[in-house]
């Protein structure tokens, strides 16, 4: 594998699939499973996106009890690594509020009998029913029902201002010392990242420095950080409606890759990876680290490069303000071959909100619901109660306090509900409400595209940036006045719906991949990394690969047949 074959050019070929295991489903009448509330005033949420498990108390519970008048529990649906899901679903024990992360999870549901048509609580819901556009894709998946309310539905569809996940960020002082060479393709991240660690091989602080440090915590079917990668460069693995799981799509070119193509995106990021371990500078707790560790690995500045991108600017740099203020931290360098796709919806994500029918509190929580999808508390859902983490300035425009500004592990004071910074809903239910579009909430709902804060909250070490790239304040305005960020409308498209035996299929194929990718990243030589690459590929093709490759592709034709790109 060189170089000079891979990551320097868009090829795509056309692809193969996967599939996966998911129980058959007891309907729920036959289990006889109720939900039981503490009180009238006490909803539940049972999410399949974060391990919280818990009130929601603090700053986020006081505005919840004061805005609605009730108090809010969080189930979890993953609990130790195991995944609840199929139980809950049997007994009836999905609680009042469900945030499902897939259009398979909710199909479950809704041919368990688990969840209710919303359509009969319409007049009680009219923040949700505003999101027209979301709504009338509901009404065509499931026969005029309404059985649950897509997660991101707005009424417009924009590019946003907010940099994409994937441009990755160098610690940059280090970038500079080196006279920021060019980053042509994304092997040259890895030759600057080590150059990097062995110059630097302690941080300030004494703690070891890596060229790269990982996370596979969120793997699903593939070593998904690795497998992020692709929408660094020119593919996207989400069409803005379905997940795509063993194939990418680019938009423009109207090509699909399958991730096990020989030379592909997909094998030559675990190359690369595999090439920095061969060196000894990749963190030896990359397969095994939780996301905490990670986090706070991130904050320590542990890593030469993120491929995350904003672990660096984003973790790292509020933390060490001290470090920001003397030119130090971390900063997005894009690659000249970076290009992204990025879709602008009205529709909604595959992510969904649904009451369950089981629930003894139906009121509540479809009022708790009404408000969410409302203009305050969706873009509270993001950033807290105004007052708290951030106010309003003379224009009426958003701005982060002096707490908001600060280190996230900070409390927050006792008369405005206490609890710590870091402490929000979305970070305890992880999903997403509306996307606010009212007057007084004209402007974006996630705090980093804010113009005060792209202008006002700029280190030093940012402004340092901003010169560098020709005063663009973030690196998606610089990406797009360079013609790497591309926008596609999303189309009204069919969801993804695997038959119950590709379920178990798309299982097994993913576990083979997880658990051959993994050890390729660890090989200690290129015949071992080849040898393993040759049996993740034949094990994958003879449990059914080809044939969910194929699947993915037929759905990818129908995107690919009405995409509008902008």
């Amino acid at each position: 594998m060189t170089k000079s074959s891979r990551w320097n050019g868009k090829k795509a070929v056309t692809g193969i699939a996967a599939v996966a295991g998911i129980a058959m489903i007891v309907p729920l009448a036959a289990c006889g499973g109720t939900n039981t509330a503490s009180s009238s005033n006490e909803i539940s949420i049972f999410t399949q996106n974060a391990t919280y498990e818990g009130q929601l108390d603090g700053y986020v519970g006081k505005w919840l009890k004061d805005k609605t008048g009730l108090t809010v529990k969080v189930t979890p649906s993953t609990v130790g690594g195991t995944d609840r899901f199929q139980t809950k679903l049997t007994t009836g024990q999905l609680g009042d509020l469900i945030a499902f992360n897939s259009r398979d999870s909710l199909k479950q549901a809704i041919d368990a009998g688990a969840v209710e048509d919303l359509s009969a609580y319409k007049s009680k819901l009219p923040n949700a029913f505003r999101f027209t556009d979301a709504i009338n894709r509901m009404t065509k998946m499931d026969s005029g029902k309404v059985y649950a309310i897509p997660a991101g539905a707005a009424q417009k569809a924009e590019l946003g201002k907010g940099d994409p996940v994937n441009v990755p960020s160098f610690r940059y002082d280090y970038y500079k010392e080196l006279g920021s060479p060019e980053v042509k393709t994304y092997w040259d991240y890895k030759d600057i990242a080590e150059k990097m660690a062995k110059a630097h091989s302690k941080t300030e602080k004494g703690d070891n420095m890596y060229a790269l440090s990982l996370f596979g915590g969120w793997d699903t079917t593939s070593a998904g950080q690795l497998r992020s990668i692709a929408t660094e460069l020119g593919w996207i693995t989400n069409d803005g409606v379905n997940s795509y799981d063993f194939i990418n799509l680019n938009p423009a070119e109207k090509k699909v890759e399958d991730i096990l193509a020989d030379g592909g995106t997909y094998l030559t990021a675990l190359k690369w990876a595999n090439s920095i371990h061969q060196d000894g500078l990749l963190d030896p707790d990359s397969a095994t680290q939780t996301w905490d560790d990670y986090m706070k690995k991130a904050e320590k500045g542990q890593s030469a490069m993120w491929v995350y991108g904003y672990l660096g600017n984003l973790n790292y740099n509020p933390v060490n303000k001290d470090m920001t203020a003397q030119n130090k931290g971390y900063e997005r360098v894009p690659s000249d071959d970076a290009m992204s796709y990025q879709a602008t919806s009205t529709l909604g994500s595959n992510w969904f909100w649904g009451l369950a029918k089981n629930s003894k509190n139906k009121d509540n929580a479809v009022k708790f619901l009404n408000f969410m999808y409302g203009d305050e508390g969706s873009f509270g859902f993001e950033n807290g109660p105004e007052g708290v983490l951030w106010k309003r300035n003379a224009q009426g425009q958003p701005e982060l306090t002096d707490l908001g500004k600060g280190d996230w592990s900070a409390e927050v004071p006792a008369k405005d509900g206490g609890g710590k910074v870091q402490d929000t809903f979305k970070a305890r239910v992880n999903t997403s409400t509306g996307t606010p579009t009212g007057k007084d909430y004209d402007f974006p709902v996630v705090y980093n595209q804010w113009d005060s804060y792209l202008k006002g909250n700029a280190s030093s070490l940012d402004k340092e940036w901003t010169a560098d790239h020709d005063g663009a304040l973030n690196v998606q305005e610089y990406l797009i006045k360079k013609g790497q960020v591309k926008g596609f409308k999303t189309p009204d498209l069919p969801s993804i719906e695997y038959s119950d035996q590709d379920k178990v299929i798309k299982s097994q194929v993913g576990d083979v991949i997880k658990q051959y990718s993994w050890k390729m990243i660890y090989a200690n030589s290129d015949s071992e990394f080849n040898s393993l690459e040759k049996d993740m590929v034949e094990k994958a093709k003879s449990l059914g690969y080809d044939k969910l490759v194929k699947f993915e592709t037929g759905y990818a034709d129908k995107f690919f047949d009405k995409v509008q790109m902008l």
